[in-house]
């Protein structure tokens, strides 16, 4: 059983390791394409709101992600224990985003920056959704899951996001950092289609679901 548990940590890390490479490749190449169609202000206003997507993420579930993994009381009250992250992610990013928008306001004239900076809240809330999913398969070591999740996450954004600036540059559309914000919640969709779609079916032998349940004592 052990031995198990080593192979699968030893597999998990080097899927995870290949992930983060290839995760990296694929960016510096968005950013490379990305160049020829966008100015580097409107790209770093773009770094700004995955900060605040970044920001609301960390805030939300880090820390319980920490104390999920110390939890040995079943695999259920693991994942009924990820559903605070979800809650907490919708106060925190309503409260973040108006916090900063004097800030993003601040920020010059660029189109649809309100709609970027709701639509890259909707998104964080959407990725917690799926944290459910994300702690079953680090509780079952389900590591090929989690590769496959973000994996496909990356390359939906990446493939949303210079879809549509190359469209929008084609039809001499100015769409200002909208295809950013339609990228993440690309990202953020995928995540929680993949996590569902493996684990959606019962996440363990004993029964237990991604979908909150009472735990029989």
């Amino acid at each position: 059983m052990a031995n198990n548990a080593v192979s699968a940590s030893a597999r998990g890390a080097s899927f995870l390791i290949l992930l983060q490479i290839s995760s990296r490749a694929l960016t510096f190449g968005l950013n490379q394409i990305l160049l020829r169609y966008l100015s580097p202000a409107l790209l770093g206003t773009a770094v700004q709101l995955e900060l605040y997507c970044i920001s609301v993420l960390y805030f939300s579930r880090e820390s319980l992600r920490v104390a999920l993994q110390r939890r040995a009381d079943g695999l259920q009250a693991v994942v009924n224990l990820a559903y605070l992250a979800v809650a907490a992610g919708l106060g925190v990013s309503v409260l973040l985003g108006a916090a900063l928008g004097p800030y993003f306001e601040s920020l010059g004239d660029v189109r649809y920056l309100r709609h970027a900076v709701w639509c890259f809240g909707a998104a964080a809330v959407v990725e917690l959704c799926a944290e459910p999913g994300f702690v079953a398969a680090q509780q079952l070591l389900r590591y090929r899951v989690r590769a496959s999740a973000e994996a496909s996450a990356t390359v939906a954004k990446t493939v949303v996001t210079v879809a549509v600036v190359v469209d929008a540059s084609r039809r001499g559309v100015d769409v200002g950092v909208l295809p950013f914000a339609l990228g993440q919640l690309a990202y953020a969709s995928t995540l929680l289609v993949v996590y569902v779609g493996y684990m959606a079916g019962g996440v363990g032998e004993d029964g237990s679901s991604l979908l909150p349940r009472r735990i029989q004592r």
